[in-house]
């Protein structure tokens, strides 16, 4: 195949997946009720697989988005692009029963190559965070429901430099936005004639902010290496408005409004610019220990400050979020015959507090992940598993909790620059 064909393809391959990661449905947790909702903290197939660590990881073979800097390990003659689909379930449980829930999407789509021998590139898309749930309850009088919807997208560019042998210096340039829609209703279910009552309020978001990674590989002998990783993303306000609207009908809309006909209650509706809407500023530290093509291991901690962030929905609650991950790669021969001995096993367990509270409870995770990584041939191009188990929990007595497991397939295409290539 001739090499802009290729690349037509995989542009093609881009376009569609952007375009389907617009409107896909990524949880339907009742966790994304608050503040902007899930938010996606996953790396591409290799640190997924991995724990999701990465910040002290930098590769050859695969894009390391947890931190900018790490696209220094790219050579010189590559190109890189990635992209993923991600299948998951999600199983909740309170006091009035179970209920699980299945979806497939779209997960992102990246790109990476060099500029010059020191200094690399890098794009692509991929969710923010989600926002999906639907639920009610009932106190015998009246039945509530809250709905939710939406989420926010980045696209972001980046550019890695390596200033010293063995040091680099990266930064990410990310747009976000997109919208967050939370909706509640309450209806009077011993009196029909009543009015149903429903309070509908939508975050956008329109703006930049940066991410800034670091990495320096200490060479212990010929085989064996470590590398050491910090990240810092600093506080940025992000424009955008939020919109609250409280209105009373007779029916249902099915258009995303509230009602077929909106009474709007003009003294409790408020559409204003968001205000005190911030990223949170955030650091992370990592490490790596490589022994040759065969043995790596990492592992990785964050921290970020959400706990200093309001929303303006006045009853999104905050904490600070950190998250602990470790994680390893084995790869028996990456020389032999045997593709089974050339193919990586991947494994990597990960712990954290979200950053939304519920009242007095935070909301631990725990997950542990597994992977392979099959090779095309003896080439960089590759096919990544990843297969992902974790549980979501409030830390005091609020009755629910969140079991989901998650499977990932990546797509690694690697083509040589500057290569001349010749129909076949």
């Amino acid at each position: 195949m001739h090499k802009n064909n290729r690349y037509h393809i995989l542009l093609l391959l881009a376009l569609l997946i952007s375009t389907a990661a617009f409107g896909q449905k990524r949880t339907f947790s009742p966790f994304s009720r608050y503040g902007i909702g899930e938010l996606n903290t996953s790396g591409f197939g290799q640190n997924a697989a991995m724990g999701n660590t990465g910040i002290g990881l930098k590769s050859d073979n695969h894009l390391n988005i947890l931190n900018p800097a790490s696209y220094s390990g790219i050579d010189t003659m590559s190109f890189f692009f990635e992209a993923g689909i991600s299948g998951f379930t999600q199983e909740f449980s309170s006091g009035d029963g179970n209920e699980t829930y299945n979806n497939v999407d779209f997960s992102y789509f990246a790109m990476g190559f060099p500029i010059s021998q020191r200094v690399h590139a890098t794009m692509g898309l991929r969710p923010f965070s989600n926002s999906g749930y639907k639920f009610e309850f009932s106190d015998g009088t009246s039945l509530n429901k809250a709905i939710g919807t939406g989420n926010l997208s980045t696209v972001y560019g980046g550019v890695s430099i390596m200033p010293a042998n063995n040091f680099s210096v990266g930064a990410h340039a990310s747009y976000i936005f997109g919208n967050i829609q939370h909706t509640t209703f309450i209806e009077f279910s011993d009196d029909p004639e009543a009015y149903k009552y429903g309070v509908q309020s939508e975050i956008h978001a329109s703006d930049f902010f940066m991410d800034l990674g670091a990495q320096y590989t200490h060479q212990i002998s010929e085989e064996k290496s470590m590398t050491f990783g910090f990240t810092y993303r600093p506080q940025a306000s992000l424009k955008g408005d939020f919109q609250r609207t409280v209105a009373k009908g007779t029916s249902y809309s099915e258009d995303g409004k509230l009602f077929g006909s909106n009474i709007i209650i003009p003294e409790a509706t408020d559409t204003s610019d968001v205000s005190g809407f911030d990223m949170a500023q955030s650091i992370g530290m990592g490490v790596s220990y490589k022994n040759g093509d065969r043995l790596l291991l990492a592992a990785d901690y964050t921290m970020a400050n959400w706990g200093d962030v309001d929303f303006p929905d006045n009853h999104t609650q905050t904490t600070n979020s950190t998250q602990l991950s470790a994680g390893a790669q084995y790869t028996p021969d990456s020389r032999s015959p045997n593709y089974l001995a050339r193919m990586k096993y991947r494994a990597g367990v990960k712990f954290g507090e979200e950053y939304i509270r519920i009242g007095d409870d935070k909301i631990n995770n725990f997950g542990i992940t597994f992977g392979i990584g099959l090779p095309y041939n003896r080439s960089k191009t590759s096919v990544n598993l990843v297969f992902e188990y974790g549980t979501r929990k409030p830390t005091g007595n609020l009755d629910m909790s969140e079991t989901y497991g998650k499977v990932t397939l990546n797509f690694t295409f690697h083509e040589f620059w500057f290569n001349k290539w010749k129909f076949q």
